[in-house]
């Protein structure tokens, strides 16, 4: 499914794709991280950011980005990038 995003750009939406249940929990986690990294000019975005945008708590949210790094490869977790550390940030994985 595409649909129309900021400024002529296409927004990907992953419902339906076929490595692992991805429900819409996930694309709304998906989702709120690809607009707050777009909010912040494409940085990556701490967790607590993240959570906001999706209107879920910190500690479902931290799953669901987790299984979105690892099980479905849609986004990068950047850990120690931050001094202080602030905690890891996220990032949607960019297209090839």
């Amino acid at each position: 499914m595409v649909r129309e995003k900021w400024e002529g750009h296409e927004e990907r939406s992953f419902a339906g794709r076929a490595s692992g249940p991805y429900s819409d929990v996930h694309e709304r986690v998906f989702e709120g991280l690809s607009r707050t990294q777009e909010e912040h000019r494409g940085e990556a975005v701490h967790l607590e950011e993240v959570a906001r945008a999706s209107d879920l708590p910190p500690d479902e949210t931290s799953e669901l980005l987790h299984n979105l790094v690892t099980v479905h490869g849609l986004a990068t977790e950047l850990a120690g990038s931050d001094s202080p550390d602030m905690g890891p940030r996220f990032e949607v994985k960019p297209r090839i």
